[in-house]
């Protein structure tokens, strides 16, 4: 107790200085910033979080507002806050802690201990006086929680073992009563769900479709019926919602309900497809055809003698009146890039093809404004909506080539060439794939880091993002089919096996939605639609196949060679074991595509009932 009462002497005694004034003196992610604390000694208090989260704001304005932290932290730490959507590397190595995240480290980068979620002043102050006690005291110890570096061997086993160890993982923590997992129902990513949807279908597992369908039945209950758009979160029950809308939410929500319409039928999801439409159009989509990043559940002309829920349960005039939430018009890739995917699912369970339109146009927007000379995208771009803004987190343009960003865009590229049949997305994609091997690849053991080498790897260890691994794995299989290219199919595999170390799949728990769909497709493989002629009769092919449910599916038309030109335009259905017989009636192509489902193929019917040929 005498060492906090010295350590809080002149925050209590002392008339707040002109630092405390100017606010905490936060750097940048950089080796600067990690030499200064190493020269003199100080240890490192990191903040990642970004603007769309209500915890980080509170922690802003309570906390790191309050002269007392302002003084502390600038006199005995070196500050860093990072932007958890500006640089998705830094936000992916402390999102275990979610956000806020505030991580405690020694002057030499070790991490001591890291904190979730917002802190009152007088209990963070406390924190930190402790942290500076034991640094004076030389009793740091390193945390076994700190974020793990790149594994330095490769997963030697069966990718069936690995498969069945991730889907435990993600059944034993789903919550059978209401769907989902955990008691936050928060929508970040659909990929744990579209598992679900998978195996549902590939394996006639009963148990899983309706674990999915309950859950999109779930995340119905968090839409926003006035203004359109998925609540971010909720908790306990499916109505007690987070008044948050990030965008991310809205990706996961159109690629959650365009398969669970297709499943169903049920017409409720396609009006949550509509909802999520109205919402982006209406509120998120900027000048351009972009989209922002969040709408927030604040704002200076909001009005302050009401709750956030009784606001929302007004009507538009109603809510007009109390004024409106703020929007953040940050713009990021990787996010654009799953709302586009999202997209494209919806047209394709519904047919309607105004999604397609939407998603065309924030493609082309992004290949025009972001796509580097070298191929790859760019994250994240300042744009004069953010200039004179009041933001939790500053504005920092990077400019770097983010796994994340280039796997997400690579996987939109890919949905809008098999929805539209433009050249041009299977060729962005493929130079994506290939800019990925060159400027993140591990050339050595295989997969990719998060970003380029810097000189913060000498401090901090670099890591290879397991869920970002997998989408980018997804990309590279789903490129390997349609380019006929093995060593991408190889080299799909051998992404997986260089960053699922079983202690890192373990400790991941459920947040391995991504590497469970990668692992299905591994398994299961392929199915190509392949449409060989022209005019009207090949379009209505082309549309019989994009309206399959087969999350495996890659459908696409090309000229005669692989297959013969026919009188009539005709499809293949094919995988690596066999093909179908040409298909020239689309009535027909959803029943030949079932016969691809492992199920039928195991039971030797498919052998027998489709008349089909080796290819």
């Amino acid at each position: 107790m005498r060492a906090r009462n010295k350590l809080l002497l002149p925050s209590l005694l002392l008339v707040v200085s002109q630092a405390a004034d100017a606010g905490i003196s936060w750097r940048t992610w950089g080796v600067g910033a990690f030499e200064d604390a190493r020269k003199a000694m100080r240890p490192i208090v990191v903040n990642v979080g970004h603007e769309g989260c209500t915890a980080c704001r509170m922690m802003e304005e309570n906390t790191f507002s309050d002269p007392r932290v302002i003084e502390f932290i600038n006199r005995h730490f070196v500050a860093i806050q990072v932007d958890s959507e500006m640089q998705p590397d830094i936000g992916e190595r402390y999102s275990d802690w979610a956000w806020p995240a505030t991580a405690f480290l020694q002057p030499d980068g070790r991490q001591v201990f890291a904190i979730r979620g917002s802190r009152r002043p007088d209990d963070f102050l406390q924190l930190l006086e402790q942290v500076i006690e034991r640094n004076q005291k030389g009793i740091l110890k390193a945390d076994d929680l700190a974020p793990y570096g790149a594994p330095q061997e490769v997963l030697a086993g069966p990718l069936l073992e690995l498969r069945e160890q991730v889907r435990r993982q993600l059944d034993n923590t789903f919550d059978d009563e209401r769907g989902g997992w955990g008691d936050a129902k928060i929508l970040e990513y659909a990929e744990p769900t579209l598992q679900l949807f998978l195996r549902g279908l590939l394996y006639g597992d009963d148990v899983s479709t309706a674990r999915a369908l309950k859950t999109a039945y779930g995340f119905l209950q968090q839409l926003d019926l006035v203004w359109g758009g998925m609540f971010y979160a909720s908790f306990d029950s499916w109505d007690n919602v987070v008044r948050e809308k990030r965008l991310e939410s809205q990706a996961a929500a159109l690629q959650l309900f365009a398969d669970a319409l297709q499943v169903s039928g049920d017409r409720a999801f396609e009006a949550g497809l509509q909802n999520i439409h109205r919402y982006l159009r209406d509120w998120m989509s900027s000048p351009s055809g972009t989209f922002y990043a969040n709408q927030k559940d604040t704002g200076p002309d909001l009005a302050q003698d009401m709750s956030i829920d009784d606001y929302y349960a007004l009507d538009d005039a109603g809510r007009r009146g109390h004024g409106l939430p703020l929007v953040d018009k940050a713009i990021y890739t990787d996010v654009n890039a799953r709302v586009i995917s999202g997209l494209v699912r919806a047209f394709e369970a519904s047919g309607d093809s105004r999604y397609f339109d939407t998603a065309l146009k924030a493609a082309q927007v992004l290949i025009d404004e972001r796509q580097t000379p070298a191929g790859w995208l760019q994250q994240f771009g300042a744009n004069e909506h953010l200039k004179g803004g009041a933001r939790v987190h500053g504005v920092t343009v990077t400019g770097l080539p983010y796994l994340r960003t280039q796997a997400h865009f690579g996987l939109a590229a890919l949905s809008l060439y098999q929805a539209g049949g433009d050249e041009q997305w299977r060729v962005r994609a493929l130079a994506i794939a290939n800019g990925l091997s060159e400027t993140l690849g591990d050339e050595r053991l295989g997969g990719f880091f998060s970003a380029p080498a810097s000189e913060v790897d000498a401090i901090v260890a670099r890591r290879k993002p397991l869920e970002d691994n997998a989408a980018a794995a997804r990309l590279l299989y789903r490129l390997a089919v349609l380019n006929k290219n093995p060593g991408m199919k190889a080299a799909a595999e051998k992404t997986i096996r260089a960053v699922a170390a079983p202690a890192i799949v373990r400790r991941e728990g459920r947040i391995t939605g991504s590497l469970a769909l990668a692992l299905e497709l591994l398994s299961a493989g392929y199915v190509e639609f392949s449409v060989v002629g022209e005019g009207a009769p090949a379009l209505a092919l082309l549309a019989a196949g994009r309206a399959v449910f087969e999350p495996r599916k890659l459908v696409h038309a090309e000229a005669p060679g692989r297959y013969p030109a026919r009188a009539r335009a005709s499809m293949y259905i094919c995988n690596d074991d066999q093909c179908s017989l040409p298909i020239v009636e689309p009535a027909a192509v959803a029943t030949q595509a079932h016969k691809f489902l492992p199920l039928v193929m195991r039971s030797g019917i498919a052998a027998i009932t489709s008349g089909t040929t080796a290819h």
